[in-house]
């Protein structure tokens, strides 16, 4: 009997506190609840805000860093083209050397090959 009454005096607690619920403590919850939604999304935006932020000047970085390296590059092409025209400047010049040095080879053989059937035709007559 004892349970059946502590069982009745909490259910009638509960009742008496659901009802004792007034339409301030409503409205107040109402507005705390959207107090905090408009919190939360203020919060929100500024993270978003704050990370295209973040977002905007990295990749005003990476395109600065993009542009130096492209610069880095036209530089070094500019100068491996400079140095190519200048060894292949150098090969023609050595390619003319050579030619020259042959065709006086050449020319000194022609040379010593008459020079030889001369002594030769000298050396018949006598």
């Amino acid at each position: 009997m004892k349970t059946l009454f502590k069982t009745l005096f909490v259910a009638a607690a509960v009742a008496l506190g659901t009802a004792a619920c007034t339409e301030t403590d409503k409205k107040n919850a109402e507005a705390t609840a959207e107090s905090a939604a408009t919190t939360a999304e203020t919060a929100t935006e500024s993270a978003a805000d704050r990370t295209n932020a973040k977002l905007d000047r990295a990749s005003k970085k990476l395109d600065a860093a993009t542009e130096k390296l492209e610069a880095k590059m036209d530089a070094a092409s500019d100068k491996l083209d400079a140095k190519m025209a200048k060894a292949g400047a150098k090969m023609d010049a050595a390619g003319e050397k050579l030619d020259a040095k042959m065709k006086a080879v050449g020319d000194a053989a022609e040379r010593t090959a008459a020079q030889a059937k001369e002594n030769a035709k000298e050396a018949a007559r006598k």
